[in-house]
């Protein structure tokens, strides 16, 4: 696992690591996750008002694992930073988060809350098996609840638009 720098601590709590997809205990498990997770991806791309949306995306960053120890959190964030091709533009057009927590309680925190444009606010629990997407840009600013509880873990990955973005890290889709 490894620590932002101290700048970051005070923006996020949590330890991050990518782990590699043929190596550890992972080793059947992550690639074939990955590869359920692109189909689903491609799957859902026809399916969008705007299929445009996800049309040049073929590939992804490679998953990063985060865990939220006790008294953790990330503050109101996006993913993406750009806007109409202005800004910090990394070529992130979606965001997957996977949950791996069992018998997580709505009072040990540590939610993820999603933002809509119409102020509303969503807070997910960070239970085992949960899959949430969202957009990854402007349209949803999120933010990681406090953590109260044990540590709590994800498995996130960004899907992305490389044309955007030519020097982002990315792994062809597997679907």
């Amino acid at each position: 696992w490894r620590l932002g720098s101290v700048e970051s601590r005070s923006l996020r709590g949590d330890r991050v690591s990518w782990p590699d997809p043929n190596l550890g205990p992972l080793k059947s498990l992550l690639p074939e996750w990955l590869q359920a997770l692109d189909c689903l991806i491609s799957a859902l791309r026809p399916l969008l008002s705007r299929p445009s949306e996800l049309a040049e995306v073929h590939a992804r960053e490679p998953p990063m694992a985060s865990c939220y120890p006790p008294g953790a959190r990330y503050i109101r964030h996006y993913d993406n930073q750009c806007e109409d091709g202005q800004g910090d533009c990394n070529g992130r057009r979606l965001t997957a988060v996977y949950y791996l927590n069992e018998a997580a309680r709505d009072e040990d925190g540590g939610h993820l809350r999603i933002m809509s444009q119409r102020g509303g606010m969503y807070d997910v629990l960070p239970d085992m098996d949960v899959l949430v997407l969202f957009w990854s840009d402007r349209r949803t600013p999120h933010e990681v609840l406090p953590n109260t509880g044990k540590e709590r873990y994800a498995l996130s990955c960004w899907y992305v638009d490389t044309s955007e973005a030519s020097t982002t890290p990315a792994v062809a889709m597997s679907c």
